[in-house]
């Protein structure tokens, strides 16, 4: 946790009182709510190498070109001496902060009946005109890049016998397939990532997105598969396989027909959809055996599960649920 001497700095930073601060959460980064002129804002702290302080900028930077470009997000606030983010050091650690509006509204689970083809639509839209707002994106500022996909560096000695080496084998396997893919601009760009449906809120049937940071360049096709895979996961009234693929499919029908509203994507990467939820589904195995100890003790019930459900469904030669479509 962020130290009282770093929250301090950070409300001097951006002109809130310290008092207001709330806890919110702690996963990838520190996230907590605060209050200025009344109005509800969040503060992010990431502890990170110094180095990386100019990606959170490109990152921020960007947010803002969507912003005033008409997409509803979560907008960043600069510093109170204009800068994108503000780099404190204490005890041999960097910590970078940014601070963001609060998104208004409420997320899909909140009220089962927003969880519906309209909604897909909506959702399908905000994605399109990013992806089109992009193509014309530049920082102007050659320091200011997000990273470019590429296939992780996992070298984990855990991970090289049983059913393990068969999840990794798996990653590898489609991480050469996205290698082989072409890239150009009306395919690939600045992307989003994450873009599930925790990550965005809803006011009154409009959706504001937000939680930026695992923005990439990356496949339009990438940033869609990433959506409609977590779209199964959290979202498919039913659990059994088949149910799962059905509504992959009338998901995808309504997220691309609004999507088609606001970018074009030619039909060879709608049809890599599922390739890239594929990856998605195996990529997930791995944000928490990543940096495993090899104590199968320190796995959760689910997690052991689902790496025996994911292996079984590998060996069988078949995809993960909800994959296996065609469009």
């Amino acid at each position: 946790m962020a130290s009282p001497e770093i929250l301090s700095r950070a409300a001097l930073s951006f002109g809130f009182d310290v008092g207001t601060l709330a806890f919110i959460s702690d996963s990838t980064n520190e996230v907590y709510r605060f209050l200025k002129n009344d109005s509800p804002y969040i503060l992010r702290l990431s502890e990170k190498p110094l180095e990386y302080a100019n990606n959170i900028k490109a990152e921020v930077h960007w947010v803002r070109y969507l912003a005033e470009n008409g997409i509803k997000a979560s907008l960043p606030i600069t510093t109170t001496d204009g800068q994108l983010t503000a780099v404190y050091n204490e005890n041999e650690k960097w910590v970078i902060a940014t601070a963001f509006q609060m998104a208004p509204g409420v997320f899909f689970d909140r009220e089962p009946q927003m969880w519906c083809p309209s909604l897909f639509n909506q959702w399908g839209e905000l994605m399109g005109k990013i992806h089109r707002l992009t193509k014309s994106y530049h920082s102007g500022d050659p320091n200011l890049r997000r990273a470019e996909w590429g296939p992780a560096k996992i070298d984990n000695p855990h991970l090289q016998e049983g059913n393990y080496r068969i999840l990794l084998d798996r990653l590898q396997s489609f991480e050469s397939k996205i290698s082989s893919l072409p890239k150009d601009q009306q395919s690939y760009g600045l992307i989003h990532y994450d873009f599930h449906p925790y990550n965005f809120h809803i006011e009154q049937g409009e959706l504001t997105v937000f939680d930026f940071d695992d923005a990439i360049y990356g496949w339009f096709a990438m940033d869609i598969g990433v959506a409609a895979t977590h779209a199964v996961w959290w979202g498919s009234p039913k659990q059994d396989r088949e149910s799962k693929s059905e509504f992959a499919k009338q998901f995808l029908n309504e997220f691309l027909s609004g999507y088609f509203k606001q970018n074009n994507l030619d039909t060879f990467w709608v049809q890599q959809i599922p390739l890239f939820m594929e990856y998605r589904n195996i990529s997930s195995f791995f944000w928490w055996l990543g940096d495993w100890d090899g104590d199968e003790g320190q796995l959760s019930e689910f997690q052991r599960s689902a790496i025996v459900n994911a292996v079984a469904l590998i060996q069988r030669d078949l995809p993960f649920d909800g994959c296996d479509i065609q469009l």
